[in-house]
């Protein structure tokens, strides 16, 4: 189920959880490789997911990581490491779990891969079935209190 625009600042665009990536025998990666697009759904999707669950779960603060990314910026390794966080912080003020430990990455060191890829969009996806599980659950009960169709 799709939310109409109305209801949410950005759209859910589907997670790629499929990443992939090796290293041949000269030592050249091949695979996906990561990019603005990939950055800027990550990050909205988390704004989305933080949207769904405030209609359902007290307000709750997530990190704002800035506006989307175009082709010719960098991504800095406290934004990955807050988009990491964003999946933690929805996660523990609606469905009161955690998706592991994820590393914490800094300027200039290790760099995260295509495993840490498809764990993050993974996350989401799963965030995703089962926030929009409640909200369309909670949507659908309905009560009729008052009304009795027995005769006596």
């Amino acid at each position: 189920m799709e939310f109409s625009s109305r209801e949410f600042s950005v759209s859910w665009e589907p997670p790629k959880t499929d990443w992939y990536g090796e290293t041949d025998s000269g030592g050249n990666y091949k695979g996906d490789r990561f990019n603005n697009e990939d950055y800027n759904r990550i990050k909205n999707n988390l704004i989305y997911l933080k949207e769904v669950a405030i209609a359902m779960y007290p307000e709750f603060l997530i990190n704002q990581v800035g506006n989307d990314k175009e082709k010719t910026d960098y991504f800095y390794a406290d934004e990955i490491v807050q988009l990491q966080e964003n999946i933690e912080i929805i996660a523990k003020n609606t469905i009161g779990s955690s998706y592991g430990d994820y590393p914490t990455y800094i300027a200039n060191g290790k760099i995260f891969d295509f495993n840490e890829l498809n764990r993050i969009e993974s996350a989401i996806q799963d965030l995703y079935n089962k926030l929009v599980n409640q909200y369309k659950g909670r949507q659908m009960l309905t009560f009729m209190f008052g009304v009795r169709r027995e005769v006596f």
